[in-house]
C-alpha cells in the first residue's frame, strides 16, 4: 500500500470550472463566495474514505494560492495533511520544486509517494522529482497534452485512485 499521496486540486478532485473566470481576473472575493457552486467528482468521496481508513498522508500541490487551496480543502473536507501552493515553492509546476516540497512535508522519499493530476504540468513536475505520476482524465481540459506527457499510469475515474493506492 502507498502511504503518501500527492494530489492536484482543481479538475482532479474538485470540478472548479465555474471559478475559472474569477480566478483569471484575480477576483478572489467572487472565487471564495462561489466555492459552494463547485463539486467533487463522482467517486472522490470514496477515495477520501479510503485515505482516512488507511492513514494515508496527503499533500495537495497546486499552482493556486495557498489561501484558495485551504478554502476548497476545508469546504469539501478533503483529507489533507499539507498544502503546497503558488507561493510555497519556486519555480512552480512543471518544475520539480513543488513536488520536492511536498516530499519534504510528507517526510518521504519519491518511491514512497504517488502523484495524481489532470494536466501535463502535474505529470512533468512529479516525474522531475522522481515521483510516480498518474494522469487523471475525468476533469482534464487538455487530454491530448496530458496523455502525451508520458504519465506512468492513466486512470479514467476516481476509483482508479483507490486501486493505485492499494
Amino acid at each position: 500500500m502507498i502511504g503518501n499521496a500527492i494530489f492536484d486540486l482543481d479538475l482532479t478532485l474538485v470540478n472548479t470550472t465555474i471559478l475559472e473566470p474569477y480566478r483569471r481576473s484575480r477576483d478572489w472575493q467572487n472565487v471564495y463566495n462561489s466555492i459552494g457552486r463547485c463539486f467533487l467528482y463522482e467517486g472522490v468521496s470514496s477515495v477520501f474514505q479510503f485515505i482516512r481508513q488507511n492513514n494515508i498522508k496527503v499533500c495537495v500541490v497546486s499552482t493556486a494560492p495557498g489561501t484558495y487551496i485551504k478554502k476548497v480543502v476545508d469546504y469539501f473536507h478533503i483529507p489533507c495533511d499539507y498544502i503546497v501552493g503558488y507561493h510555497d515553492a519556486a519555480p512552480i509546476k512543471p518544475a520539480a520544486a513543488p513536488m520536492i516540497k511536498a516530499l519534504q512535508l510528507l517526510e518521504c522519499e519519491p518511491a514512497d509517494a504517488v502523484s495524481f493530476g489532470d494536466r501535463a504540468i502535474d505529470i512533468q513536475s512529479s516525474q522531475k522529482a522522481g515521483i510516480k505520476a498518474i494522469a487523471c482524465t475525468w476533469g482534464t481540459k487538455e487530454k491530448e497534452l496530458l496523455l502525451n506527457s508520458g504519465p506512468d499510469v492513466v486512470i479514467n475515474s476516481p476509483v482508479g485512485i483507490i486501486e493505485i493506492l492499494n
